[in-house]
């Protein structure tokens, strides 16, 4: 059992990697093997929209012109059986750095092949030899956990785009809110990123979500992407 964590941060002993560590070693205890991917020490280029990788419908993982890291960390989330990833959050929105590298995955971890909402050419997985188990970690350097709904937009996304990659179904997520262990003078408040805390309650979170992971792996109910079952679920969240 192979747990992978894909960590889009540029501060590498900070928040995100701290928490994202602690994942991993919730993972490890339930019998798991880990890794952490820092996206920062890969050589990532951007896309270039040259559709090589949209017209390959045959290929695992499609071919792309841009011969650098990113097939490595391709080929590791084929091998894992989760994957967790973990971003700060920059303005509302994962880093650029986790942009770039899901924008190269969008169709070669994809093929246009599905039907959704009587759209033909949707994007479906391509790695359907198993289902993987996903989940999200996102660290937040000032909005409070009450205040995430009008800030935190990576979620969502960063779920639903995982999902869709590693054949899942739409796993545990996290939301490391701000906390400051004081009250904020008017100065440090403009420097709040430098005052907040991480709790022990979000280690806690963080371990046990990576070892409800690998504990869903280990028992056998991890579940493969299934569009209409996500639309479904989505509807029932939303009455």
């Amino acid at each position: 059992m192979k747990v992978l964590a894909i960590n889009g941060t540029y501060r590498q002993d900070q928040t995100t990697s701290r928490l994202t560590a602690k994942a991993l070693e919730g993972a490890a205890a339930q019998g798991a093997e880990t890794e952490m991917v820092l996206l920062k020490d890969l050589d990532i280029g951007y896309c270039t929209n040259c559709l090589t990788c949209y017209k390959d419908h045959d290929s695992e993982i499609a071919s792309c012109v841009l011969q650098d890291d990113v097939r490595s960390v391709l080929e590791k989330i084929r091998a894992a059986d989760g994957v967790i990833f973990a971003s700060p959050l920059h303005n509302g929105f994962v880093t650029g750095l986790m942009t770039a590298f899901i924008e190269r995955c969008v169709w070669t971890l994809n093929k246009p092949t599905a039907e959704m909402l009587g759209l033909k050419g949707c994007p479906e997985p391509r790695l359907r030899a198993k289902p993987r188990a996903v989940a999200t970690i996102i660290s937040a350097g000032l909005m409070p956990a009450e205040l995430r709904q009008y800030c935190d937009t990576a979620t969502p996304w960063l779920m639903e785009t995982a999902s869709l990659m590693c054949n899942a179904m739409p796993g545990q997520d996290m939301y490391a809110a701000a906390v400051f262990g004081k009250q904020l003078s008017d100065q440090e408040w403009k420097e709040a990123y430098f005052h907040r805390e991480l709790q022990d309650e979000q280690f806690q979170e963080a371990h046990d979500l990576g070892a409800n992971m690998a504990g869903a792996i280990a028992a056998g109910e991890v579940q493969p992407y299934d569009f209409e079952a996500i639309m479904a679920m989505m509807q029932g969240q939303s009455q």
